[in-house]
């Protein structure tokens, strides 16, 4: 199972104080705590190990390739966040507003989403170990080629999710009420509820050739 914001906690070490808001590219912070700040500069390639990230506006900062190990992240916000190919190993996001987050191609190992709001999810490609999204609103989840192991949505609500080309392993769907559904094919590996067959079961039709009259 992930992590969660209480036990990540109990573990870090006490943070010290981030000397300001500029991010340098490829730079290592290590057991900082970026609090209430609009941050700026560049993460690309960067590492964070044993960082608290609280109350900041990471808006025009890029964090593709960066490296998230061991970190907290409490009301982040961004209308829209770049981690492409980033890695998030041991890492529990709470609450935060995105219009787009983009992470496709991106490595999550023993990740938490607790109640995130973000417009347009994109994890094409990514790999996903043992993730939960645990009372996150989301537009568009879009899961198209990602491989998926141990994933579970719990209390979620999700308008479209995008499964095409999609790798399950151990994915529990149950706890999401999810409007949209393309890539029926691909929730092979997936559980999903008695209500959720019933509900995609037009869109599953369509999409095997099946005509229902």
């Amino acid at each position: 199972m992930p992590i969660d914001a209480e036990a990540l906690r109990a573990l870090l070490p006490e943070p010290t104080d981030a000397p300001g808001p500029e991010l340098a590219g490829a730079g290592t912070a290590d057991g900082l705590r970026f609090a209430g700040l609009q941050l700026t500069g560049d993460a690309t390639g960067a590492r964070f190990l044993e960082c608290v990230l609280t109350d900041c506006d990471v808006t025009g900062v890029v964090f593709d390739r960066a490296r998230l190990v061991s970190c907290l992240l409490t009301d982040v916000r961004s209308p829209a966040w770049s981690l492409v190919d980033a890695t998030l190993l041991d890492v529990v996001a709470v609450g935060g507003r995105f219009g787009a987050l983009t992470a496709h191609g991106a490595q999550l190992t023993r990740v938490g989403l607790d109640g995130v709001k973000v417009d347009f999810l994109d994890l094409r490609g990514a790999t996903l170990v043992d993730v939960t999204l645990t009372g996150c609103t989301v537009g568009e989840l879009d899961l198209g080629g990602a491989d998926l192991r141990d994933v579970r949505l719990v209390d979620c609500t999700v308008d479209s999710l995008v499964l095409q080309g999609a790798r399950n392993r151990a994915v529990d769907l149950r706890g999401a009420e999810v409007a949209r559904l393309a890539g029926v094919a691909d929730l092979r590996g997936a559980t999903i509820s008695a209500a959720q067959l019933a509900g995609w079961s037009a869109a599953m039709a369509a999409e095997l050739g099946i005509r229902v009259s």
